[in-house]
């Protein structure tokens, strides 16, 4: 019988136990590349927006952490489109409420001038886009679209006693931005009672190549001293927002994967307890001890394994059911990158490893002699 027929055979001696294990091990494998997934594919959404806008700069208040809490005058519009390599500059204002009455928490708002480029660039499936003369009317991305229930000509209620029309719904890619409202800035600002106020400027440069981003940005970082400018990239991979997200998400996979670990190591230890007969038989018929920590060893690694593609397929499963969710579809991207696919099967690799090593140190510290007296 060749060696790895032997361990296929010893897993399937006991189907049980092999299954409740593979299953313990996959569903940490799951919460590891979904919620990692969740938070990258938001992260890079983020990013691909800025981006696809010819964004390559936001400047904000220096020395705030969240970007929602940032407050720059709007007529440092002009200060910016003064400094040499500017070529145009957008400002933004972006808050976040919550629609209680259909059930949305942390819905995005971002207010731009109507004849911003942001603006110009949102692909209008339905409605139109804004006119100057439009007030107090917004336009929804798809997806929240689908979630408010809302269509052209309907109203939504953003705060209390603060309705707007629905002007048009764009479609988007994106979920970052196929989730969000947009607004006219001047109505946002006095929504939020913040007239005459951005959170950000968005900075396209006349040079993009990276050096030149970056030079430009230390260049508006000193010529104020209240505001600090910084590459989409970089703002995207560091808010605290995805911070925040990102290091839930880790805490939450390390927990998963502590109690797939104990499953593991229980299921391995019982498993060597069960078969001392056999194994002292084994190492009896001169099978050196390494032979049978490999054994044990192979065992853990094919469950791990297996409960690794098990997972990681949930994962994809479970996350392409949640997009089309109309409350979590507006935050969940369906795409998984193979990077994250391989960390899961990599944790589920290293998670095999631990929970069979003591196991099979004890195995291989089976004597022959008082292993077949074992009952």
């Amino acid at each position: 019988m060749w060696f790895s027929t032997f361990i296929i055979a010893n897993l399937l001696g006991r189907p049980t136990r092999s299954l409740l294990t593979l299953c313990g091990i996959a569903l940490a494998v799951a919460a590891v590349v979904s919620l990692v997934g969740v938070v990258r594919g938001f992260e890079n959404s983020l990013l691909e927006l800025y981006q696809r806008r010819g964004i390559d700069l936001m400047v904000h208040q220096s020395g705030r952490v969240q970007m929602t809490a940032s407050v720059l005058p709007e007529v440092l519009k002009e200060d910016l489109l003064s400094i040499d390599g500017v070529s145009a500059v957008y400002p933004s204002l972006i808050d976040v409420v919550s629609l209680l009455d259909d059930d949305m928490m942390g819905v995005v708002i971002q207010g731009w001038p109507p004849d911003s480029a942001p603006v110009r660039e949102l692909d209008i499936a339905e409605g139109r886009a804004f006119y100057p003369a439009d007030r107090r009317v917004i336009l929804l991305g798809r997806r929240l679209a689908v979630a408010l229930k809302a269509k052209v000509g309907d109203w939504v209620e953003l705060i209390d006693d603060s309705a707007y029309e629905v002007l048009g719904v764009f479609d988007s890619a994106n979920v970052f931005e196929s989730g969000s409202v947009v607004m006219r800035l001047d109505d946002l600002q006095e929504l939020m009672l913040r007239e005459g106020d951005v959170t950000a400027f968005a900075v396209v440069a006349k040079d993009r190549d990276p050096e030149a981003v970056s030079a430009l940005s230390e260049r508006i970082t000193t010529s104020r001293a209240n505001w600090e400018a910084s590459p989409v990239a970089e703002l995207a991979r560091d808010s605290t927002e995805i911070r925040v997200a990102r290091s839930f998400a880790w805490l939450t996979s390390a927990i998963a994967l502590m109690i797939g670990s104990i499953g593991m190591l229980n299921t391995m230890m019982m498993a060597v307890f069960e078969r001392t007969r056999e194994i002292a038989m084994l190492r009896a018929l001169g099978w050196k001890r390494r032979r049978v920590i490999g054994m044990i060893l192979g065992e853990s690694i094919l469950l791990s394994t297996a409960g690794a593609i098990l997972g990681i397929a949930a994962a994809v499963v479970s996350l392409n059911f949640l997009a089309q969710m109309p409350s979590a579809g507006r935050l969940v991207a369906t795409g998984i990158s193979w990077q994250i696919m391989l960390q899961g099967w990599l944790m589920a690799l290293l998670l095999g490893m631990l929970g069979g090593l003591y196991p099979a140190w004890a195995a291989a510290r089976v004597s022959p002699v008082e292993g077949l007296r074992h009952d």
